[in-house]
């Protein structure tokens, strides 16, 4: 994922009461964000709501921002903490596995090629039901790391952990998915 260029100008225009400048930055990052909380809910319904909910907050906040970090990381902070919220809200073991296999099914639908669109559901299949072993923490940096392509420092930023926790959540993280998604994929490929 690329920074919005010139996002420091878009942050100023929009702190000197330019509120289209937070169009901008809502366009632009809305996709990615969208995409981590719909992987990490399980559910594009429930991420949309959380995307939103997102958004609000930096609204609400974008006014006081203060580029110790970029915009990137802070947006990113945002998201990880409002589907924080919304899992302590929700209560433990309210993840939809079910969820999460079909989006990755779906996603897998627009292939071309029905082979190509098999084989790839098989293995996003596998690695969402792989990443349901790993603790909450652990799935969220490599869901972070993967598919936000949030660099190590970043992650450490928004999840406000050091930069060394950070390096070992992905490592055990990729050491329990990799024996686990094998695992899986032996059993589903012929």
């Amino acid at each position: 994922m690329e920074a919005l260029a010139g996002e420091g100008e878009w942050v100023r225009k929009f702190q000197s009461g330019d509120a289209a400048a937070f169009g901008v930055i809502m366009n632009h990052y809305e996709p990615y964000i969208l995409s981590l909380l719909t992987r990490l809910a399980g559910d594009r319904t429930r991420a949309e709501d959380l995307c939103q909910e997102t958004f609000i907050k930096a609204l609400k906040g974008l006014t006081s921002f203060r580029s110790d970090s970029s915009l990137k990381t802070w947006l990113f902070r945002i998201a990880h903490n409002t589907f924080t919220d919304h899992l302590r809200a929700e209560g433990p073991g309210t993840e939809s596995l079910e969820a999460r296999a079909e989006a990755g099914i779906q996603s897998a639908e627009t292939a071309k090629d029905p082979q190509a669109r098999m084989e790839e559901s098989q293995v996003r299949e596998a690695v969402e039901t792989a990443m349901q072993i790993l603790p909450q923490q652990q799935r969220e940096v490599m869901h972070l790391f993967y598919w936000g392509e949030l660099s190590v420092g970043e992650i450490a930023q928004a999840m406000r952990l050091p930069e060394g926790t950070v390096k070992t959540l992905l490592f055990r993280g990729r050491q329990a998915l990799r024996g686990h998604v094998t695992g899986l994929l032996s059993e589903v490929t012929p």
